[in-house]
Formats: structure tokens, sequence, C-alpha cells
């Protein structure tokens, strides 16, 4: 199962969802851009989609508040990354937890977590969890980075399935 990633503008994207209607894409937006994700074993119809493997697929994914957490594994340390066993199970404990996927990229050092729940606030909240802490924070995961602090990427994007109002619906 492959995992493909394109943002840009609600205009266009919106556009390429109709277009390909029978395929399972799911609309996100932030305050910046609209995103389409997709899930599948067929090729890509994005242009230039970020790509992944999915490593870990736990739950179904819908449009719902997500998380997209994004951070390095070096290349030496993705095979033992990727066999990193992860207390599943636990995920359900927390108040509208809906689904989780580990991205691995088809190039490059750049994973993705993604974790989705009813809420952004469930979100907030699990990002304070053990679970979180103990096997996706910035200090979890830095025995998988790259011994260059520069070099190591930690950063996340909030996903909403509301288009926010400062979005323009004009194209660009």
């Amino acid at each position: 199962m492959y995992t493909y990633i394109t943002y840009g503008s609600s205009f266009f994207l919106d556009k390429i969802k109709r277009k390909y209607s029978k395929r399972q894409i799911l609309s996100f937006y932030n305050e910046d851009n609209a995103y389409l994700y997709e899930e599948t074993d067929d090729k890509s119809m994005f242009s230039a989609p970020q790509s992944f493997t999915n490593v870990i697929n736990d739950g179904k994914l819908l449009e719902k508040p997500t998380l997209l957490l994004y951070f390095i594994v070096k290349e030496a340390r993705q095979e033992v990354f990727d066999t990193k066993p992860f207390p599943l199970e636990k995920l359900n404990d927390y108040e509208g937890y809906q689904a989780f996927r580990l991205l691995r990229p088809k190039r490059g050092e750049t994973y993705v977590a993604t974790f989705q729940f009813d809420r952004k606030s469930q979100i907030d909240d699990f990002r304070k969890s053990s679970f979180f802490r103990e096997n996706f924070s910035k200090e979890a995961l830095s025995m998988y980075q790259s011994e260059d602090i520069m070099a190591n990427i930690y950063y996340s994007k909030y996903l909403y399935v509301e288009k926010p109002e400062g979005l323009t619906e004009a194209e660009d």
C-alpha cells in the first residue's frame, strides 16, 4: 500500500478530486493550503506527490482532524525503525482516536506519522501522552536520526476538514 500527498490551492485540488471521483481521495485544509491524501496500491494520479510506502496501517482514515508529523530517519537506521514494535493497542485508549499510519518515503529519509482523531483538541491531548512522548517525540526519534543536528527535520502540520476562511477559492 502506498500513500500520496499533494498540496496547493483549493481551487485546483478540488478539480483533481472531482476528476478522479472514483478513487478514495481525502481532502484536508490548513491555514495555508489544501491537501489531497490518497492510499492505494495503484500509481498516483498527482503530478508531483509526496510518495510513501505504508509501514503501519491502524484504523480507517476518514476526513477528520489529522496530524502529519514529519521526521528524519537516517538511511542506515530505516530497517530498524520500520520493524520497531509500537504498542498500537494502546491507541484505542485515547478518546477520539481514529487512525494511525507510519509512512516511509519512497525516496529520501523524511518519514511521516499520520494521526487522526475526531477533534483537534484530542490530537493536542494525545501529543502530551506517554505513547506520543515515548515513540514520536523529538527525543524518542533522536536515536534514528543523523548525528548532524542541522540535518534533522521534525515538524508537524494540522489538517482540517473545513476550509479556513482565509484560504482562497480563486485560481492562483
